[in-house]
């Protein structure tokens, strides 16, 4: 990293990571769009959730250089996500591929090969029929209960602005029903949280929730997002990219 350039941070899980082996997120358009003033640092962990960036603070990941300094925090995606019980009857029976982290929610995309493509569809279907049956049978589970998120948030930007940073929280991205039954209401509730966190420290925050449901009901699922209907495409991480730079030309004039 370089001393000289102010940096921007960006904290969450999957959502700001990418997926695949190219890992596509929307730190690249982000960087195009801030100049050659800044230097974005994605330290992003699929599947991890708010505790993760405070151990990267324990770490010393996180460093603050200069006035110019931004941390963009986006958790609360894994946090609040309703999932199929593991600790029922049915989850420690079911094959050992899909007891792996995101094995039972929709697949993201597929392959442009025939032969690849109609395997991946038979994969997404077991993962849609093992995820029904063990949501029938045990439920669902959340991984961080809003009592427990919304003192590890509100830590997380103390600590962020005890060390100079400047913070840009930003809400849970819009998910679909349908695939997801029960989150969209989770994540509204997790957003809310966020955006009372954040007034109450005089920041601003960034609604992608509303954003991308108001894309969504204008142009359908696929003009911002892949297959499952929850990680945003290159078209949606532009829509993050321009509001997210929005957002620190402001603070930073």
């Amino acid at each position: 990293m370089s001393d000289d350039k102010n940096k921007v941070y960006l904290l969450g899980d999957s959502i700001t990571q990418g997926l695949g082996s190219k890992k596509v997120n929307f730190s690249g358009e982000l960087s195009q769009l801030l100049g050659e003033s800044y230097e974005v640092v994605n330290l992003a962990y699929t599947g991890t959730m708010v505790d993760y960036a405070l151990q990267l603070l324990n770490d010393n990941k996180v460093r603050f250089t200069r006035e110019g300094d931004v941390c963009v925090v986006l958790y609360g995606n894994v946090d609040a996500q309703l999932r199929p019980s593991r600790t029922g009857r049915v989850f420690p029976h079911i094959p050992k591929r899909f007891q792996g982290g995101g094995m039972l929610m929709p697949r993201p995309f597929y392959s442009h090969t025939f032969a690849k493509r109609m395997g991946q569809h038979a994969d997404n279907l077991c993962r849609k029929v093992l995820s029904g049956v063990i949501k029938i049978v045990d439920g669902t589970e959340q991984w961080m209960p809003l009592e427990s998120f919304s003192p590890q948030y509100a830590e997380l930007l103390d600590r962020l602005l005890g060390l100079g940073f400047k913070v840009v929280p930003c809400s849970c991205v819009y998910i679909s029903e349908k695939l997801f039954p029960g989150t969209p209401k989770q994540y509204e509730l997790y957003s809310q949280r966020i955006s009372t966190l954040a007034s109450e420290r005089s920041l601003d925050f960034i609604d992608f929730y509303c954003l991308f449901k108001s894309q969504v009901e204008f142009s359908g699922w696929d003009s911002c997002y892949n297959k499952d209907r929850f990680h945003p495409n290159g078209e949606g991480y532009r829509l993050m990219a321009k509001r997210i730079a929005a957002q620190i030309e402001k603070i930073n004039r």
